[in-house]
């Protein structure tokens, strides 16, 4: 009898081992095929994340062969940053080495999902110098928080400003579907 549960015991922690060898380490699938960027920022954080005008939704991302939803803001300080919701390619389209001029930096986790900061190398083709955070919301998914650079010397470095988007938007992600 202590055998036979002894060997239950067995097989279930090695199915164990193997699922979470195998599969992703975010803390849930938070499909965005149906989000729409400008509700991930509620407005009352609209002044704390000094946002100027009202949002501009878009039904495009920019990037070569990527669907999904945009949300463009502008800040106070001329900023523009921009929302996305990549319905058709995770993160790990930027961490494959697929583009062998763009590079990655792993960020501290949002919300317990995994963050990267993506970036062109000078002389190739991919993101450019702005700052672009990605955020794995799901299998073959990211959110991508996306902000041009500015010369106004109030403002923050353009990743930080990326990074208080990103963390207002995965807040409200992961409270709408939890």
């Amino acid at each position: 009898m202590i055998g036979r549960a002894l060997r239950g015991a067995v097989v279930l922690l090695a199915g164990f081992v193997l699922v979470s060898g195998c599969g992703s380490d975010r803390p849930a699938e938070l499909s965005v095929d149906e989000v729409k960027p400008c509700e991930l920022i509620p407005q009352s954080d609209h002044q704390r994340l000094r946002i100027a005008v009202e949002p501009q939704s878009l039904d495009t991302v920019s990037g070569v062969g990527t669907e999904g939803r945009t949300c463009a803001y502008t800040t106070n300080t001329g900023n523009s940053v921009y929302v996305s919701t990549i319905t058709n390619h995770g993160i790990d389209r930027w961490t494959s080495g697929e583009f062998e001029h763009s590079k990655f930096k792993e960020l501290s986790r949002i919300q317990g999902f995994r963050a990267i900061k993506v970036w062109q190398v000078p002389g190739g083709s991919g993101p450019d110098s702005k700052c672009k955070i990605y955020i794995d919301v799901a299998g073959g998914q990211s959110l991508r928080v996306q902000v041009g650079m500015t010369s106004d010397e109030e403002d923050p470095p353009t990743c930080d400003t990326a990074r208080r988007f990103a963390e207002t938007a995965m807040k409200t992600l992961v409270a709408d579907r939890g």
